[in-house]
C-alpha cells in the first residue's frame, strides 16, 4: 500500500473514532442531565420535608416532657400493681386456692 492510501485510511479511522467519541459524549451528557434533573426534584424534596417538620422541636420537647410525666405516673402504678398482686396471693392463700 502506498502511503497515500494509509494517509487516507488513517484519517478515516480518525474521523470514525471521533465520531464515536462524540456520540458517546452526547449520550454520557443526556444521562447526566437527567441525573441532575432526579437530583434536582429529590433535593426540593428534602427542602419541603425540612419547611413541613420545622416545627416539630419545640413539640418534641413538651411530648418529651408529657412522656415523662406519664411514665412516672406508670411506674407508681406498677408498684401498686405488684404490692396488690401480694396481697392477692395471701388471700389466695388463706382461702386454700393456690395462685395459677
Amino acid at each position: 500500500m502506498s502511503t497515500f492510501t494509509l494517509t487516507i485510511l488513517t484519517g478515516a479511522e480518525l474521523t470514525v473514532l471521533l465520531i464515536a467519541l462524540a456520540i458517546a459524549l452526547t449520550l454520557i451528557r443526556h444521562a447526566l442531565n437527567s441525573i441532575a434533573c432526579t437530583l434536582d426534584k429529590i433535593a426540593m424534596g428534602v427542602r419541603a420535608i425540612e419547611v413541613e417538620t420545622a416545627a416539630l422541636p419545640p413539640q418534641l420537647t413538651k411530648l418529651n416532657g408529657g412522656l415523662s410525666a406519664l411514665s412516672d405516673g406508670l411506674m407508681q402504678t406498677a408498684v401498686h400493681f405488684t404490692a396488690a398482686d401480694g396481697n392477692l396471693q395471701q388471700v389466695a392463700q388463706a382461702l386454700g386456692r393456690s395462685n395459677a
